[in-house]
Order: structure tokens, then sequence, then C-alpha cells
């Protein structure tokens, strides 16, 4: 096998936290859909976990920031030449865009929109010219202009030297906070979509926590032999459960909050990443659960089906319990059962058809 890139350790931890990521998204907006169909849910603690999903999208950032940045540095980095960013950029391309424009044209197909949206969406610039298709894709645009500038900046970050680039990446993570905060104190209090669209979703914010991500790659390219026990990674993932469970941070509607909780969020999902890496060094099954590798093997297919579903589910839904007023517990765990069949049916067959097939023509050329 020829290739630019030396296979690196598998990490069963990561695929576990993929699968939390995923996992708590589709909660937000089950709880969500829930709530405007059959009133709030009383759940305590766990009814605000769910509301809080919606950090999901973060933890998927820092583990993007690590998967992407560990490419270029770490013993099992490949050098820096032509061949070796061509070489990042062809995997790129064919984990992402085949799914990504096949749901696309699969949108487009149910419910047509504008020539000028479809062009949007096909350069990613939803994060900044915002969303008609599914506002979930915005993720998916920060992320694709993080890719397209990953090579220059792990070449500079890598000529830096470690303790430089740490730094370095640590500034930029300061200033994107001042940013942040900057323009939420600029939103009127409680106008999410303003928020939304002006704060939280652009690149220029929102790469916040891939850089937390490629901070975690430096520094395990560096001293990646260090172990830790499973009772650290344990207790390292005790703070970021409390904080979704503390309150409805989106609730409030104070967005200078969000913003910090945004930013917490980043650095403590960098500091479990960094320890599960470390705990797999020691107990190379850890995080190994076959049903979360399932998810984890099906969240990028679960992210972009299981929005565009939500009507669907709860037409399904209300059909099963023959309309009128219904209470809110049996209601949202009906809902919630036909939701998660439905989008694991649609991610499954996605998978299969467009991910898969993809996936393995990519492997077969670096192969050949």
């Amino acid at each position: 096998m020829t290739s630019t890139a030396r296979m690196g350790p598998r990490y069963p931890v990561l695929d576990a936290l993929r699968a939390m990521a995923i996992l708590l998204v589709l909660a937000r907006h089950w709880a969500v859909a829930s709530q405007a169909a059959f009133g709030a849910v009383p759940g305590g603690p766990l009814a605000v976990l769910a509301a809080n999903g919606w950090i999901g999208v973060d933890l998927f950032f820092v583990l993007s920031g690590f998967l992407i940045g560990s490419h270029f540095t770490g013993p099992h980095a490949a050098p820096f030449s032509r061949p070796a960013v061509l070489d990042f950029y062809r995997r790129r391309a064919f984990r992402t865009l085949p799914l990504y424009w096949g749901v696309i044209l699969l949108c487009w197909l149910s419910v047509p929109f504008s020539s000028l949206s479809f062009i949007t969406h096909l350069l990613f610039l939803q994060d900044y010219l915002g969303s008609d298709v599914m506002v979930t894709l915005w993720s998916l645009a920060v992320e694709e202009k993080f890719y397209l500038a990953t090579p220059a900046l792990m070449f500079l970050l890598t000529r830096a030297g470690t303790r430089t680039a740490c730094a370095l990446l640590a500034l930029a993570m300061a200033a994107l906070c001042w940013s942040m905060q900057a323009g939420a104190r600029g939103v009127t209090p409680g106008d999410y979509a303003a928020f939304f669209w002006s704060v939280r979703a652009p690149f220029h914010h929102a790469v916040l926590g891939i850089l937390a991500g490629v901070l975690v790659a430096v520094r395990h390219g560096a001293s990646g032999t260090w172990r830790a026990p499973r009772s650290l990674f344990l207790l390292l993932a005790m703070p970021p459960l409390l904080l979704l469970m503390w309150r409805d941070w989106l609730g409030l509607g104070d967005w200078p909050t969000v913003c910090w909780i945004i930013a917490l969020s980043s650095c403590l999902f960098a500091l479990l990443v960094r320890c599960g890496l470390a705990v797999n060094c020691r107990l190379p099954a850890f995080g190994a659960a076959r049903p979360l590798r399932h998810i984890a093997r099906l969240s990028y297919a679960l992210y972009l089906v299981h929005y565009p579903l939500i009507g669907p589910a709860m037409r399904a839904c209300r059909l099963l319990l023959g309309g009128g007023q219904q209470a809110p517990v049996p209601g949202s765990l009906l809902f919630l059962a036909i939701y998660g069949a439905m989008a694991w049916a649609a991610a499954w067959l996605l998978h299969v058809a467009l991910e898969r097939p993809f996936l393995l023509l990519r492997d077969r050329m670096a192969a050949a």
C-alpha cells in the first residue's frame, strides 16, 4: 500500500465522543420539536441536557480539529509535500462531498429552492449567507473552509515548534472569544436568529472549537506517550456534563453568556479528547463499545438527514396518537421513537448508497 500518510493508531474513545456529539444534536432537535408540539417535558436535568444538545456541534468541531490536525503533526503524520497536500484534499473530498451534495440534491428534488440558494450550499457559503434548505448545514460550511486552510496552517504551526504553536493557537482562540463577545453585545437579547447568523454560525467565530482540537493534535503529537487512567477521563467528563445539565443556556437569551459557554465547552471538550487519547494509549479498547461504534460510523449521515425528518416524524406521531391534545411525556416519547427510527434508517441507507462506496473508492485509489 502506498500513501502519502502513514496509518496512525485508532482511538476508540474518539468514536465514543463522536457518538455522544450526534446524540446531543438529535436530542436538541427532538426537545425543541416536542416542546412546540406537546409542551414542555418535565425531566429536570435530563430535559436541560437535551435543550443544550446544540453544544454537541462544538464537540464535533473539537474532534474534527484534532483529526485534521493530526494528518500533518505527530509521529504518523505525512511529511509536507505536494503529494501529501493533494492526498489530504482527496481524502477530505471523498469523505465529505458525495454525501453532502447527495443530500442537497435530494432536498432540491423534494422542495425545489432558488438557484442562488443551491449555489450557496454548493460552495459552502451558508454560514455567511444563511440557509433556507437546512439550518444545520452551517457547521459543514465551517469545516470545509477549515479544510482548505489546514495545510497552510499546519505548515506554519509545525515549523514554529510545539510551544510556539500552542501559544499562537491559544492567542487565536482568545481573540475569537473577544470577537464573539463584541458581536454578541450588539445583538438584542432574546433575538436568537440574529445571534445565530451574525455570531454563532460564521466561520471566523465557529472555528474556535476546531482550533481547540488542533491544539490537542499539536500537544498529542509532541507527547503522544502520555498514559492516563480511565478514572481521570471520567473525572474530566463531569464538568461538561454538569455544564450541559445546569440550565438552558440558549433559553436565557443572554448572548455574551452563551458565547462564554461555547468557549468553555470547547476547552472542556479539548481536555476530554486529550485525556481520552492518553487513556487509549494505556487501555486500547476504552470507548470501543459496539453501539457507540455503529452510531459514530453513521454520525455524518445522521447529522445530514435528521433535521428534515422532524416534520414527517411528527406527522406520523400525530397520526398514531389520533389527534387531540396529548400529554407531554407520552407524546414526546412516541415522537422520539419514531424520529430516532426514521433518522437511523435514512442515515443507514445514505451510508450504504453514497458514503461507503466513495470511502471504499478513496481507499482503493490510495492503495493503487
